[in-house]
């Protein structure tokens, strides 16, 4: 598939993605701009720290097992604790699967505090380091995302599809953290 489709569909997914989060931005922005005011801000946790316990099958195999440490092309963050009910919950970590960087994102909007949530009302998306890849949940029941109490951790099970092939093919399982 042509390399221009699928920074078409990454701009799309940008928008739309950017639109419902507000203020969690993707990996491409140089400098992100200031949060809108009401918006949760990311935790100032440093995110070099977080533990994953993230199982990749499909296109991507391996497991993330933390995040890598900021850098200005790159930044893990997390709304957490921040959250409001009827405001959006999001995250954005990026670590390595084997030897490749990959960048999750969730993002549950219309946040109620913590529970369980399925898609259509959360979206988790993973990309390539160079977002030359992006897969992203597509449809009911492709996702399925669980904040625990504390609003840092969780879990997640689902079923991306690749946005430039438009097939299901990568899987996703296993718990999350933004805390220390």
């Amino acid at each position: 598939m042509p390399r221009p489709r699928i920074r078409l569909a990454g701009i799309v997914l940008v928008v739309l993605l950017g639109a419902g989060c507000q203020g969690v931005q993707a990996p491409k922005v140089e400098t992100p701009p200031p949060p809108p005011t009401g918006t949760p801000s990311p935790s100032p946790t440093p995110a070099g720290n977080w533990s994953q316990a993230l199982d990749f099958s499909g296109d991507v195999t391996g497991t993330m097992s933390s995040v890598i440490p900021a850098t200005p092309q790159v930044r893990s963050e997390c709304t957490g604790r921040n959250s409001r009910p009827a405001s959006v919950w999001a995250s954005t970590i990026f670590g390595f699967v084997g030897s490749d960087v990959y960048g999750v994102l969730f993002s549950v909007g219309q946040y109620r505090g913590p529970g369980s949530y399925s898609s259509p009302d959360v979206t988790v998306q993973v990309h390539s380091s160079d977002n030359s890849v992006v897969w992203q949940s597509a449809g009911a029941r492709s996702a399925t995302f669980t904040v625990a109490p504390d609003e840092e951790s969780g879990t997640v099970e689902a079923k991306l599809t690749n946005l430039g092939s438009n097939q299901a093919t990568l899987q996703l399982n296993g718990s999350w953290s933004c805390r220390t």
